[in-house]
């Protein structure tokens, strides 16, 4: 009787123990799905709290945004990083108004739609897209309105996509909005010609069937007539005396660009994309024969959709220079800060 007791217990106490695991098992596997969901929340973005030289960044884990109503969240595999990020950084643009720190800067991304907001119905989730973003993109997620994405066709890497939006869109637009009178048959000089904005300039306005002379440094005049300008001259002098244009379309600012200048014929128009601290235009009008005025890009997800294309179809390019881990967003800000780079920097989340 009593062995009989022994058994008996003995199986009782060994279910209570086998059963055990199982309790403890769910226990963790619900605090696991929660801790899983809290981490499906965030985000790591690279962020400063005052303005400062590159080393200003830090790496930081924050809570990841919600797209609104028509808006989508991008999760990134790309940044296009442009001079405008070390702007915001350097705190060039301060006087123009206060800076909410922390910050996270960066106006390019391309990705997959991670979630989209109410109304988004040409978008849907795990889209590849391009992007000009509406919160900074220097992230692992970031918010876009969805009129401001294009969709990757294939064949375009996300690297490449993501150098396009700011560079991109400003050098077209430079030419197709900001100069509305120029037509096949004149002639424009773009300074900076080679350059992220510069080349999608001088795109746009061999597309019109204008003739384009390129002002560049001395050597990459050779790749600035291969790209199809009828002149390349050089950024270090003054323009040749027999050089006469019907327009200037800048991307450098400065006394350079003012210098440049002098070759425009009497009713012709100086535009820059180089703002001053100001927010005036980056060319002083002293001595010129024309105010310039500065041209300040817009989102166009359309347009961007079309940049796109042409770029797959071998129309323009966008050299990259360097692809940098979203950690060294400090070395890629001093690369462009140096300046001479020979193409986008490009960060990969």
């Amino acid at each position: 009787m009593q062995a009989f007791a022994w058994k008996g217990s003995r199986r009782l106490i060994l279910r209570m123990f086998a059963a055990q695991p199982v309790i403890i098992g769910l226990a963790d596997f619900s605090l696991f799905a929660n801790t899983a969901k809290a981490a499906e929340a965030r985000m790591r973005v690279m962020q400063f709290d005052h303005y400062g030289p590159p080393d200003v960044f830090y790496s930081a884990d924050v809570e990841r945004p919600q797209p609104g109503a028509g808006e989508v969240l991008i999760e990134i595999k790309a940044i296009g990083t442009n001079p405008a990020d070390t702007y915001g950084r350097n705190g060039k643009y301060a006087q123009r108004g206060p800076a909410r720190f922390p910050r996270v800067v960066g106006l390019d991304a391309a990705g997959i739609v991670a979630a989209v907001g109410e109304g988004v119905t040409d978008l849907r989730r795990d889209d590849r897209i391009v992007a000009s973003t509406k919160t900074g993109s220097y992230a692992t997620y970031a918010l876009a309105l969805a009129k401001d994405c294009a969709k990757l066709p294939e064949g375009v890497a996300y690297d490449v996509a993501a150098a396009l939006p700011c560079a991109g869109l400003t050098g077209v637009q430079l030419i197709e909005e900001a100069l509305p009178r120029l037509q096949s048959g004149q002639t424009v000089l773009v300074t900076g010609a080679t350059g992220s904005v510069g080349r999608f300039a001088m795109y746009a306005a061999l597309a019109k069937g204008v003739s384009v002379v390129a002002a560049v440094r001395p050597a990459y005049m050779d790749e600035a007539r291969a790209l199809g300008a009828i002149k390349a001259i050089s950024t270090d002098g003054d323009p040749p005396p027999d050089l006469h244009v019907d327009y200037v379309v800048d991307t450098i600012g400065g006394k350079v660009a003012a210098r440049l200048c002098q070759a425009l014929v009497p009713g012709g128009s100086i535009i820059t994309s180089v703002t001053a601290p100001s927010g005036e235009a980056g060319i002083d009008p002293a001595g010129l024969p024309v105010e310039p005025e500065r041209w300040q890009y817009h989102h166009d997800g359309k347009r961007l959709g079309q940049l796109v294309n042409d770029v797959k179809a071998g129309k323009v390019s966008m050299p990259i220079a360097r692809r940098l881990p979203l950690t060294d967003a400090a070395e890629a800000h001093s690369l462009i800060e140096k300046g001479g780079a020979g193409g986008k920097v490009i960060l990969i989340p």
